[in-house]
């Protein structure tokens, strides 16, 4: 018995020392003598594991779980499984491995790691944090479950699981690094940034590093820092697709699209299915009215947004339209994403109608089905109605893929207007309780945050104003504002600004966009940031004046003042990021000499 035990123990420092060919001989040789040696064959398919032979490996620890089913083989044999991409069976080894051992943590963490990659959030949290209850000291599992609450939008919960993974391993870069990540997707870029650099301090060689640096630096306007991290993180690794489309996403906040759509380009290259670099580029393309490949490209959308596209269910039950006849046919359009983009592209619902389907229903956001009921051949439903109730159709779309369907180009866009009415009852209601005299003029100072959205968020806060930038207007002789500025939080900004000079603000007895629009139809001009007011406006062809951040919206088309979506519009540039004041100065020139054409035409 000593002998077989000196055997075995001389086996086992030749695997921890990595000699893995002594290593198995002397296993072999403790499994001559002791064939049921349960430890010997699990080892065995570790060694096969390391080595690659992974249907070796898992053969041989399947024999060592024969003779003694314990957590520990369960655990091992999961994990060959899970390489092997034969998910369900680790699942199962893991589950087993649990079953033996409630306190085995290890299979705790990869179940809860597993779970998260396929999209089974709530079961994933709850195993991660299982692991961290056994082990607390488990800096991988408070990792992931930080990467878990931050692609759930819960910030707060996600720092507080990499803080405390970073005060287990301060000198971790992969810590450091999706800290960061974690605080660009908050906006906190500056936080965010000296979490990058001190990774690259720690791990200089990464060139994904020197991306997500890049990242920080885009988020607060530092382009030329920007583009220097791109190239530092360029040198390390000209290959690497990401990098290419981080620094394309950077010159195209830069407004250097010839640029931008070189470097992702490059980035298609290396890497022919990259979502992000075919979802950026597509916004060039539009954004340059290259309207035939950019409305093809911008269908990754769905597939780069997944759930936060906001797109209802439904849409795996039936076909998808893609162009066939619609006659006698019925189809279900669903809008998506926000209310701007729903009033943009309900234009083409007459569109649709002309097609003679036999039904057709549009499934929209709440507060804009009393508006679109006025749509004459359509069947509105709100996204909160019963999904039930949804009678089956022949076919589905999405509301802004319906440009691709129809071909648009620019000298084909769906441009007359009104295409959008305000009900004549709501008109009149609203006129009694707005200003009766001077040139009436609704503001919009700012968007929906949409915090749960933190890309969207990015740019909300690049497009919004504070109420109180609009100060030098508000003394334009034979002017009469009004405010139409939803959101509790901006609304509340009305208060900062004189009594004196405050805008008449009848937004508190506003239901839904049927009654925004009847306002909008009581007035001469909408002053709006880009946001779905500015759509409505458009569509209801009242006069609209659009401040555009420096980096605009695809939808406006570049370097021009004009919309050919919307003949009302007007557009006011940021010349400089970040920089209002000088657009707010164009305005208030702009709206004394609208004001005195009114006062004497």
């Amino acid at each position: 018995m000593e002998a077989f035990e000196h055997a075995f123990e001389q086996a086992l420092q030749a695997h921890e020392a990595g000699r893995l060919d002594e290593a198995r001989d002397g296993y072999l040789r403790v499994l001559e003598s002791q064939p049921d040696h349960a430890q010997a064959w699990h080892l065995l398919g570790l060694i096969e594991y390391a080595q690659g032979a992974n249907g070796k490996a898992i053969a041989l620890i399947r024999k060592a779980i024969a003779i003694s089913d314990t957590p520990l083989f369960q655990d091992n044999l999961g994990s060959v499984l899970s390489s092997e991409n034969d998910l369900a069976a680790a699942e199962a080894a893991w589950l087993q491995a649990i079953e033996l051992d409630s306190s085995f943590t290890s299979s705790y963490y990869k179940l809860g790691t597993l779970w998260m990659g396929q999209g089974y959030v709530e079961a994933a949290e709850a195993a991660l944090r299982r692991a961290i209850e056994l082990d607390p000291r488990h800096v991988d599992a408070h990792l992931n479950l930080g990467i878990l609450m931050g692609e759930r939008g819960w910030f707060d919960e996600a720092q507080v699981s990499l803080r405390h993974a970073l005060a287990i391993e301060p000198a971790n870069a992969r810590l450091h690094q999706n800290l960061g990540w974690l605080l660009v997707k908050a906006q906190r870029y500056r936080e965010a940034e000296a979490c990058y650099r001190r990774a690259i301090e720690l791990l200089p060689g990464s060139a994904m590093l020197y991306s997500g640096l890049a990242s920080t630096l885009t988020g607060q306007a530092r382009f030329d820092e920007a583009e220097s991290a791109c190239a530092h993180g360029l040198a390390l690794d000209p290959q690497c697709a990401d990098l290419h489309v981080n620094h394309g996403t950077m010159l195209l906040r830069a407004e250097r699209r010839d640029e931008a759509e070189a470097a992702l380009r490059r980035a298609l290259e290396l890497d022919p299915g990259n979502l992000r670099a075919q979802f950026n580029l597509s916004h060039i393309e539009l954004k340059d009215g290259r309207y035939e490949e950019g409305w093809r490209g911008f269908e990754t959308r769905t597939a780069v947004f997944k759930e936060t596209a906001h797109l209802p269910p439904l849409t795996s039950q039936w076909p998808q339209w893609q162009g066939e006849p619609l006659r006698g046919k019925s189809l279900l359009v669903l809008c998506e994403q926000g209310l701007g983009d729903s009033l943009q592209f309900i234009r083409y619902l007459p569109m649709l109608k002309a097609y003679g389907p036999a039904r057709l229903t549009v499934l929209c956001q709440p507060p804009l089905k009393r508006l679109f009921d006025g749509i004459e051949g359509i069947d509105v439903r709100a996204q909160s109605d019963a999904i039930d109730a949804i009678p089956r159709h022949d076919f589905w779309c999405l509301m802004m893929s319906l440009p691709l369907r129809f071909g648009t180009t620019l000298a084909t866009i769906p441009a007359a207007v009104p295409y959008l009415r305000a009900p004549a009852p709501l008109i009149a209601q609203w006129q009694a309780r707005l200003p009766s005299s001077g040139f009436k003029v609704g503001l919009v100072w700012a968007g929906d945050s949409r915090p749960h959205l933190p890309d969207l968020q990015a740019t909300d806060a690049r497009r919004s104003l504070h109420a109180r930038a609009f100060e030098p207007l508000l003394d334009t002789p034979g002017v009469s504002f009004v405010s139409l500025q939803f959101g509790a939080a901006t609304r509340a900004q009305l208060d900062e600004i004189d009594a004196h000079w405050r805008p008449v603000d009848p937004m508190g007895g506003v239901t839904d966009f049927a009654d925004t629009a009847a306002i909008v139809a009581c007035l001469d001009l909408v002053i709006t940031v880009d946001t779905s007011m500015a759509h409505l406006a458009g569509a209801l062809n009242r006069p609209v004046w659009i401040l555009s951040r420096f980096d605009g919206c695809w939808r406006w088309l570049a370097d021009r003042d004009d919309s050919p979506w919307y003949p009302s519009a007007r557009l006011f540039r940021q010349r400089r990021p970040a920089e209002w004041g000088e657009v707010i100065e164009r305005v208030r020139q702009a709206l004394q000499l609208r004001a005195q054409e009114a006062a004497h035409p």
